[in-house]
């Protein structure tokens, strides 16, 4: 036994001579986990949702954005004939890995997404 009364566990202990411990210690070491456990449940619960609505609000922007962008190009005229040769090729490159200003330019378009200028 060590200076507490609790008994020194080791190779050499008979367990069967330990007395067991208090149900109301057990209790309390039960309680004191399940409360520290649902506090940071709680805590991780609101740190995730707070992310998911600042990634909310960010994409709501980006929408908001796209279609202003949108807006401005549906409203020059001229741009309604425009097609883009290989857009097919452009996005089969696009999934297979980076694509290079080389190789957007072999496909008849610029970075931009405009055809080139000549």
């Amino acid at each position: 036994m060590d200076e507490d009364g609790l008994p020194i566990v080791g190779s050499g202990v008979d367990l069967t001579k330990v007395p067991a411990i208090q149900q109301r210690r057990v209790v309390a070491h039960l309680n004191q986990f399940v409360v520290h456990t649902v506090r940071f449940l709680n805590r991780f619960s609101a740190v995730c949702e707070e992310k998911l609505s600042n990634i909310s609000l960010r994409i709501q922007q980006i929408e908001t954005t796209l279609c202003i962008l949108e807006a401005k190009l549906s409203s020059i005229p001229g741009l309604e004939d425009v097609t883009v040769d290989g857009l097919n090729q452009h996005q089969s490159l696009q999934t297979n890995g980076p694509i290079t200003t080389g190789q957007n330019q072999s496909d008849g378009v610029t970075a931009g997404g405009a055809p080139p200028s000549q």
